[in-house]
């Protein structure tokens, strides 16, 4: 990765107090470049071909996104872009975030609470629709606070970006009002809240139910985004999640009582969906209360 295209807050406006800089912008055609901040843009009017990580997007009105530390993005084919940018660094939100480097580690710490509830998903590089338009008006509420400045404003900032935060929480979980799983993939996503401490396999169902491995594998992965091992994964880590924070159990006796007999590989699984280990889990949300 070229260095010399990092983007350095400091470069932008002055941090010395906020480590936020909030503007309205309209956002002229920009090469890729990196960032040493995180970003929140929010796209008031117009559009714009958007690449971000390589994958292209066209942005139209009412759209934002967070941009990780180190993602690269441009901005080209502007057709009157405005945007809203917040940019800010980590020990903004949180002082002990100093050198936080990831999206998902500053979740760990301001959203903790609920993370667990969004396990395996990015936040961070990918667009969301501002439907019923209460982040543009949060942002837009942020970007008067900033040019006034006034007793308060930091604080003000901080509320504001949680709120944001959480909304977009509720856009990652929630199922559209006319969805329902089908009759079968019910069935499957009741034997596995049944039965995840246990052996759990989708040939073993097949068998006692008489379907179709493949098709009931294909239909499966379709209707709830996972694989019935990446879903029953998740079942465990979540579970696990409910003993680290509400017992004294150690680690061992947590992973066996979720269906894990293999160490080492319950560490794997927690680390990769919620990017920390075990016993960090339990020190931060014990840490909140």
């Amino acid at each position: 990765m070229d260095t010399n295209n990092f983007m350095h807050l400091e470069s932008i406006g002055d941090i010395k107090q906020s480590k936020l800089v909030m503007m309205n912008l309209e956002q002229a055609d920009l090469g890729l470049h990196d960032h040493l901040f995180f970003e929140l843009a929010y796209v008031v009017k117009g559009t714009a071909t958007h690449t971000l990580n390589g994958n292209k997007y066209i942005l139209q009105k009412g759209e934002y996104f967070f941009i990780d530390f180190g993602s690269r993005h441009s901005y080209q084919n502007n057709q009157n872009l405005v945007l809203i940018n917040c940019l800010f660094l980590p020990e903004f939100i949180d002082e002990t975030l100093q050198g936080c480097r990831s999206f998902q580690e500053l979740l760990h710490v301001c959203m903790l609470r609920y993370y667990r509830i969004t396990l395996g998903q990015n936040w961070a590089d990918r667009i969301y629709q501002d439907t019923d338009g209460k982040v543009g008006r949060l942002l837009q509420d942020m970007v008067e606070e900033y040019a006034e400045q006034q007793l308060g404003s930091q604080e003000i900032f901080r509320c504001k970006l949680t709120e944001i935060m959480i909304h977009t929480l509720r856009k990652l979980v929630q199922i559209p009002n006319h969805y329902t799983y089908s009759t079968t993939v019910s069935e499957i996503l009741r034997y596995i809240d049944k039965h995840y401490s246990e052996p759990l396999s989708l040939q073993d169902f097949c068998d006692v139910n008489h379907y179709n491995l493949s098709y009931l594998s294909r239909r499966f992965k379709q209707e709830t985004g996972r694989t019935f091992r990446e879903h029953v994964q998740k079942v465990r880590v979540e579970k696990c999640c409910e003993l680290l924070s509400a017992t004294d159990m150690t680690v061992s006796e947590i992973a066996q009582a979720v269906g894990y007999e293999d160490l080492q590989f319950f560490h794997s699984v927690f680390k990769k969906l919620l990017h920390m280990t075990p016993r960090e889990y339990r020190k931060l949300r014990k840490g909140i209360g």
